[in-house]
């Protein structure tokens, strides 16, 4: 029986109920995320610290140009670093749309915890539309769609990374893929909104693109399938240049390949950064097995999931199915294997990625060199391997539904969904302490404010603020950061996904002979975090010496230049 259709049910207003449930459910009740001014569930030492940077970026990029070139330039955090919104993570769609409205915002406005909630209802949307594609059932087809959005790689980032975990994208482009009345315009957009979230997602859509047109151009008419395929390529490398992405230069290339992939095993192992989740798990397993965490090929099918797929197994004598038998699924399996391949690195294990952690390697190979520019690029591998595991997640749900009536079928459904919700329990709990907000939300900004007076004298008198030496995540530039926000001046300095390092050694080198030489750019002081190098900017620069303050003020050691004690 199809409920849904009985009763002829609104489906939005269902998903929104749902997903804002959800979404209140796992931040542990703590609604007040979503307050514009709210900045206390992410200025504490915890989990969540990436979301300062997130935030922090955005108060410098507020106050840019509307018509500066890349579009999304961040020049006054960082300052001749060249980066751009992307390279903090802090949504740069987002960031772009607001900042035409920042003259009627709040002084500190962050839109982080509501781009966590959207997140939530575009998973419940996208997931429902792709899954009705292949099951009529209404009713069936709306709670199995209910569990991509408590799906643990999903969930383990929505409140915490706000863009790489827009996972609806990946879920707009499979329902895209399995849709006969998408337009080659509506693919260009997805596209070009995918590459102003997230560079990682916005491959994984181009790869479902590509599978797509592959699909219904390659045999018949393979010209059609290079014209598209260079234009989208030239179309997404056109918006990423005009908008900031290429803006570092060979700094887009970093390391880490070796470090961030997935483990074999990985849709197996409930362990997270974050935490565990699975309580089944927990009991079942060794302390020394759940040791091993995933890192970022964290992917975790999820205690529900996986019983449901047990049952699938159980289910294997059946009649083959209809509609996953189909050729229709071959490029998309083929695009999701190789990102899957690619998601292991070049070290593989076998459970978790880690050496230190207690991780099992199992095997090791040097990447190919004309692979390297690629794999730099796309350091985090594990990241990849979620096309498949949404596909697995389709499949299952497309399948079971097949297997049995549909009354037996959602009460199967609606008991493996209250156990992987009870499963998840910890997790839940941990979200709840991390994300809790202080009860006057106002007292966070206070705890990371500067105290001396000397620092509302430094406010008007300076333009630019540089720590030396120049690393990216300096020791305590929070604080330093948002004082420079605050009073409109720029800095050197910030918590950046990659930097240029080329540059970086070459502002550190001029650093270093203007404190050799005394010849300071106007209007700059210093925050000096080596202990050798101000021990003897101690002795160079006497106290009686009326042109230069030094001294060490709110923890920061400074020098500044032309103070006027």
């Amino acid at each position: 029986m199809d409920w849904f259709k009985k009763i002829n049910i609104n489906i939005i207003l269902l998903q929104i109920v749902f997903s804002t449930s959800l979404f209140f459910l796992y931040s542990g009740f703590n609604y007040e995320i979503l307050y514009f001014e709210n900045f206390s569930w992410f200025l504490k030492p915890s989990i969540t610290n990436d979301i300062e940077t997130y935030w922090i970026s955005w108060e410098f990029f507020r106050s840019t140009d509307y018509l500066q070139f890349p579009l999304l330039l961040n020049p006054n955090y960082g300052e001749g670093l060249n980066v751009s919104i992307y390279h903090t993570d802090a949504i740069p769609l987002a960031a772009f749309v607001f900042r035409f409205f920042t003259d009627i915002l709040p002084e500190n406005f962050q839109y982080l915890g509501s781009w966590s909630l959207l997140s939530f209802f575009l998973m419940s949307f996208f997931s429902y539309k792709t899954l009705n594609l292949f099951i009529q059932n209404k009713t069936i087809c709306f709670v199995s769609s209910i569990f991509f959005l408590i799906a643990p790689p999903f969930m383990d980032r929505v409140f915490l990374q706000q863009a790489v975990s827009s996972h609806w994208l990946i879920l707009a482009a499979i329902y895209f893929y399995y849709s006969n009345n998408i337009k080659y315009k509506s693919w260009n957009l997805l596209l070009i909104i995918s590459i102003l979230i997230n560079g990682y997602l916005a491959m994984m859509v181009f790869a479902i693109f590509t599978a797509n047109i592959f699909l219904l151009h390659f045999k018949t008419q393979p010209s059609h399938f290079f014209k598209k395929f260079f234009l989208s390529l030239a179309l997404m490398s056109f918006v990423s240049y005009a908008t900031g992405l290429f803006s570092i230069g060979k700094g887009i290339k970093e390391g880490g390949f070796d470090l961030y992939g997935m483990s074999i095993l990985g849709f197996l192992n409930p362990s997270s950064p974050t935490g565990s989740y699975s309580i089944v798990f927990d009991n079942l397993l060794s302390s020394s097995v759940l040791f091993v965490k995933e890192v970022e090929g964290f992917a975790f099918l999820g205690i529900g999931v996986l019983l449901l797929i047990v049952l699938i197994l159980s289910k294997f004598r059946s009649e083959p199915s209809g509609l996953l038998n189909s050729k229709i699924h071959s490029p998309i399996l083929l695009v999701a294997t190789l990102l899957f391949i690619y998601s292991l690195s070049n070290n593989i294990f076998l459970l978790g990625n880690v050496d230190f952690l207690g991780s099992e390697r199992i095997l090791s190979y040097n990447v190919p060199k004309f692979l390297e520019p690629i794999v730099k690029v796309f350091r985090a591998s594990g990241r990849f391997s979620w096309l498949l595991f949404y596909l697995i997640y389709i499949f299952s749900f497309v399948r079971f539904s097949e297997f049995f009536n549909p009354k037996k079928a959602l009460t199967i459904l609606c008991i493996l969904f209250l156990v992987q919700v009870g499963d998840n329990y910890r997790i839940i709990r941990i979200f709840n302490n991390e994300l809790e907000s202080t009860s006057i939300h106002s007292q966070a900004l206070e705890k990371i404010k500067l105290k001396d007076p000397i620092w509302q004298i430094i406010g008007t008198e300076y333009e630019k603020v540089n720590i030396y030496p120049l690393i990216n995540k300096p020791r305590d530039y929070t604080r330093m950061a948002f004082f420079a926000s605050a009073e409109g001046l720029s800095t050197n300095f910030g918590y950046f996904s990659r930097i240029n390092h080329t540059i970086k050694e070459r502002l550190n080198d001029e650093m270093y002979m203007n404190f050799n030489n005394g010849d300071f750019p106007e209007k700059t002081f210093y925050v000096i975090q080596d202990d050798d190098l101000w021990k003897t900017l101690l002795i160079s620069y006497d106290k009686n010496i009326s042109s230069v303050f030094i001294g060490e003020i709110d923890g920061y050691k400074l020098l500044i230049p032309g103070f006027n004690k």
